[in-house]
This record gives C-alpha cells, sequence and structure tokens, in this order.
C-alpha cells in the first residue's frame, strides 16, 4: 500500500508518516498542491493524505478535485486532515471527491480513525466461490481481481454444469457469483431458482447477481428469486470486492449466531460432566422415542442404573475422583448403545437408557453385558460395578414414561438390595402385546 502525504508541516509529516508505516504503509511526502501532482504523475499511489490548508490559492480540495480528473484516481481514498474549527465546508469536500475528513486535533484520536479506515479498506476475503460467467473477456477481469483478494473459486461458462456442480458439492461454496444473461437451459434467473430448490434451507448462501442491464424489474425479480446483491456491469474492482465481502461477512455472522445457539441449546439438553442428555432432555426427545415405538409397534427396554457404593467413593477418594468416574461412565455409555436409544444421566450417580425396537430379552442380554462391560473396566484403578433394573415392554398413547421409570427404579432397588453388581428385571411385554395388536 503506497501512501501520499500532502502537508506543509515537517512535524505533521512525521506524526502522519509515522500512523501510515505502523499499519504496513510505504510512504512518500509531497510539500504543495503542484508537488504532489508531479509525484502523482510519477508514480502510482494507493491512498492520498492531505491537509487541507496547503498554500494561499489552493487547499486539499482543490487538489482532489484535480486528482479526480486524472483516469487511474478515480477511485482510491483521498482523506483530509482538517483542523476543528476552521472554516471548512463538508458538502464541499464530500462533492470534490474526499472520501472521509478527520480531524487532527487529537494525534491519538486521528491514529485510531485512519487505522480503522485501512482495515476497513483491507480485501483480503477467505471464501471459496462459485462462478458463473459466458463471457471469457468479463471472465478474465473478474478472476484477476478475486485473485488478488486471495478468493479461490470454480468458474463455469454455463449454468447448466454450475448446477450440476452445485448440487453435488454445495458445501463447499462460500458464496455464488453469477452473471444474469447466460447461454444454455439455465440462465442467471434460473439458476439462482434452481439452487435455492436443492437447499431451501440454506438460505445463509449468499448470491451476487452481475448483469449490463440496469433495470429495476430485473433487480426486483433477482431478490425474489433468492439474490442477495446484484452488480451491474462494467463495475470497478474495489465496489466487486466490497460487495462480495460484505456478503460472505454477513454468511460468517450468520454461522456465528448458530454456532451460539447449538451451543445453547446443547448446554440446555447435555449433561456437562458425563455429555449424556440431562432430564430436560427427556421431556423433549423420549416422547419422539415412543410415538415412533407406537406408530411402528415396536417394543423398548428400559435400563435404570447406578453406581454401586458412589457415596464410598467421594469420601474415600474426593470428588474429584468420582467426577472422573462419572465421566467415564458416560463416555461408556455413549460408546456401547445405539445412536436411536436414549441415554442420559438421570441424577447424581443414576443413569437411565431407553432401547428402541428391543425385545425383552434382547434388553436383559444387553444389560448383562454393559453391567459385565462395567465391571471389567479399570476406573481410575478403582473397582466400580453397577446394579441395574431391566423392563421390556410396549408403549401407548396413555402409557406415562414416568411411572415406567419407577417401576424400573424398584427393580434398580431390588438388585441393591440383593448383592449389588447385578440386574433385576420383568417383562411388560406379554401383558400390552394384545392391547398393541
Amino acid at each position: 500500500m503506497k501512501v501520499l502525504i500532502v502537508e506543509r508541516s515537517r512535524l505533521q509529516q512525521t506524526v502522519l508518516s509515522r500512523i501510515f508505516s505502523g499499519e504496513g504503509g510505504i510512504v512518500s511526502l509531497a510539500h504543495n498542491y503542484e508537488n504532489a501532482l508531479q509525484r502523482l504523475a510519477e508514480e502510482k499511489f494507493d491512498i492520498v493524505c492531505t491537509a487541507w490548508q496547503l498554500e494561499q490559492h489552493n487547499n486539499g480540495i482543490e487538489l482532489a478535485r484535480a486528482i479526480r480528473k486524472i483516469p487511474e484516481y478515480l477511485e482510491i481514498p483521498i482523506l483530509l486532515i482538517a483542523s476543528t474549527g476552521k472554516n471548512l465546508s463538508t458538502h464541499d469536500a464530500y462533492n470534490a471527491g474526499i472520501t472521509e475528513i478527520f480531524d487532527r486535533g487529537s494525534y491519538e484520536h486521528l491514529s485510531n480513525k485512519i487505522q480503522s479506515l485501512l482495515k476497513r479498506r483491507v480485501c483480503t476475503i477467505n471464501a471459496h466461490i462459485l462462478y458463473i460467467e459466458d463471457s471469457k473477456t468479463a471472465a478474465a477481469l473478474t478472476m484477476r481481481d478475486l485473485k488478488e483478494a486471495n478468493v479461490t473459486f470454480d468458474h463455469y461458462y454455463s449454468a447448466d454444469a454450475a448446477y450440476m456442480a452445485y448440487k453435488e458439492n454445495h458445501e463447499d461454496y462460500d458464496m455464488v457469483i453469477t452473471d444474469v444473461v447466460l447461454e444454455g437451459q439455465l440462465d442467471g434467473l434460473g439458476f439462482v431458482r434452481a439452487m435455492r430448490e436443492i437447499t431451501p434451507e440454506n438460505y445463509k448462501m449468499p448470491v451476487l447477481a452481475v448483469s449490463g442491464l440496469d433495470d429495476t424489474s430485473r433487480r426486483v425479480e433477482l431478490l425474489r428469486s433468492g439474490a442477495n446483491d446484484y452488480i451491474v456491469k462494467p463495475y470497478v474492482k474495489e465496489e466487486l470486492l466490497v460487495r462480495v465481502k460484505n456478503l460472505i461477512m454477513t454468511k460468517h455472522l450468520f454461522n456465528q449466531v448458530e454456532t451460539q445457539q447449538e451451543q445453547l441449546y446443547k448446554q440446555a439438553m447435555q449433561d456437562h460432566l458425563t455429555g449424556l442428555h440431562n432430564r430436560h432432555a427427556m421431556e423433549t426427545f423420549l416422547p419422539k422415542l415412543c410415538s415412533a415405538a407406537i406408530r411402528h409397534k415396536k417394543p423398548i427396554g428400559i435400563l435404570f442404573f447406578d453406581i454401586d457404593h458412589f457415596k464410598e467413593v467421594n469420601d474415600e477418594h474426593g470428588h474429584v475422583i468420582g467426577d472422573d468416574v462419572l465421566a467415564l461412565m458416560g463416555d461408556i455409555i455413549l460408546k456401547n448403545f445405539r445412536a436411536e436409544d436414549f441415554s442420559a444421566r438421570y441424577g447424581g450417580e443414576e443413569f437411565i437408557v431407553v432401547l428402541y425396537d428391543t425385545s425383552y430379552e434382547q434388553t436383559k442380554t444387553i444389560a448383562e453385558k454393559f453391567r459385565q462391560k462395567i465391571e471389567d473396566t479399570n476406573f481410575s484403578d478403582l473397582n466400580i460395578t453397577i446394579s441395574i433394573g431391566v423392563l421390556g415392554t410396549f408403549v401407548q398413547y396413555d402409557t406415562d414414561i414416568h411411572e415406567l421409570f419407577n417401576l424400573a427404579d424398584s427393580l434398580l432397588y431390588e438388585a441393591k438390595e440383593s448383592g449389588r453388581n447385578k440386574i433385576c428385571s420383568r417383562d411388560l411385554t406379554l401383558l400390552n402385546v394384545e392391547t398393541i395388536n
């Protein structure tokens, strides 16, 4: 980034040079109007920063007017540094082509404002774009601009080919740029409609439409069809990159919000220590599991278990070791039961697992294997065992799942009273199978 500073005061030259150099700028100096135009003719600059007061007949506003008459400097930022209280017309300044006006009163404030401006103008974009353009010349110019902003892209000359690429690999793309007028079965408008049908839930995928026709009805129809923004050919590089960057940043903000929502939902539904569902999650997920079992006339199995002598673990080894035992128990449960089953930490050292489409005999077998698995596991050199209450049943729409849990809990109590490290079970499937059928 090459910066031309136009300033009479040596002190101000030093201050501004330090600010721009600190942001990675290569600084050149000019002390008046004529000297500035001469430097601009000799080499290409990316930013001009000029004082308002330069000399008796010319000031920073007049310099801006002159700079804007030079074709290669139509789009560069021109910053005007002026003192508060001076008779400066901001209207004249902006009409002359000034990009932004800064107050030279506070060096620290001036430095912060300039740093903020430069950061906003950095157009390095981390994105992979699906780009559709059938004009080789237009495509070459746009791809050059995108490459300079470190953007990666897949270019297609037809919307038909781009549609197949998006259909198969839409998760690879951060954004779509498409020309409106394209050869083939699909034009740009048709492509936007078709891609939104492929992934109707992916409303975050930004689409920038490009056209040589600046027609209001066309813009409105594109926006209605799913385009997020519209740019008219011929466009300048800066406008294209700013629009692309804004759309990508909006998408990233959507992603951040969704991630935060997922984290909050996870915190509400998950036991932080074991990674299992908590009791709150039971009210959300168990009705769905039971509804599926009722609809398909499938039996369920219930395992209600807790860790034997867990109070002694905490008393003798401390709660840190106790938490380690609970965490490992949660990990073993997650690895040993299916995704379609429901498992939760019921409270303290108590756990519950509801098995979908599992007969009573299968439930007993699974429970015994799991009991043995826990007995054979090394819990920080502790011998940990569990007692399990096992229940097999069908459910109906009027079934109270909490009554089933109470029954399984009573079977757990029976297992503990009769010696621990064992299962006690009951089969309810024979009692309600006739009603189910």
